[in-house]
């Protein structure tokens, strides 16, 4: 197997191992996700110091992602690398995966895992790492400005839709990801990104019923 080939998947399992996700990295790691893509699928070389980027991120040994003949079990198993460690929150991530489209079902969310976030980012972004969650976004309505698959955070203390922008709406049994803006009458607009969808309108008692999970303030970067 080509060497390019073989690190690249090293690359990605140690990722995703850590990570679950590529988006879940880039905070962490500080690569642009299309560039952790093309290395990750062998289609660019890695510069020395990106890939020091990625080991340290993932508690491993840059000798491991070339040549992988380091036992990478013992530091895979730390939270992260120690030099890191306190420069992270670990932020709950949610067991939903919320729609962009037509709603999805899920039960209660529970956390299912911590996923490493920078304390600095958590600042300029001016949200408590208490308030702090992270939930998956399925569907393509919310693109260009959230791509499917992403990972979203959410800022918990905005359980009403004080500013517009965009939310996590609990309708329901289904958790969605919506912009909300405000129509005549106290009508609530649910707004769609993606011009290929229209938009929603609640009044009344849809509009009382809706409840608000919280903001989202950053998905890949900030909203």
């Amino acid at each position: 197997m080509d060497n390019r080939v073989s690190m690249a998947a090293r690359i990605d399992d140690v990722i995703k191992r850590r990570f679950k996700t590529r988006e879940a990295a880039v905070p962490v790691v500080g690569i642009p996700l299309p560039s952790l893509d093309r290395y990750c699928r062998g289609e660019s070389d890695v510069p020395a110091t990106r890939l020091g980027q990625i080991a340290r991120a993932c508690g491993v040994t840059c000798d491991f992602l070339i040549f992988g003949d380091v036992d990478a079990s013992v530091s895979m198993s730390a939270p992260l690398a120690s030099d890191i460690e306190g420069d992270v929150a670990f932020v709950p991530l949610l067991d939903v995966v919320a729609s962009a489209g037509p709603g999805i079902e899920n039960p209660f969310p529970a956390t299912i895992d911590h996923l490493p976030f920078p304390k600095r980012w958590l600042a300029e972004l001016a949200v408590p790492e208490t308030f702090a969650r992270l939930l998956e976004l399925g569907g393509d309505s919310m693109e260009p400005t959230i791509r499917d698959r992403s990972i979203c955070l959410l800022d918990t203390r905005f359980q009403t839709p004080r500013v517009e922008g965009i939310y996590a709406l609990i309708d329901g049994k289904d958790v969605r990801i919506k912009r909300i803006g405000r129509g005549w009458e106290g009508k609530i607009v649910l707004i769609s990104d993606n011009e290929r969808y229209d938009s929603e309108t609640l009044a009344g008692p849809e509009a009382e019923a809706l409840r608000i999970a919280g903001k989202i303030v950053w998905a890949g970067g900030k909203i």
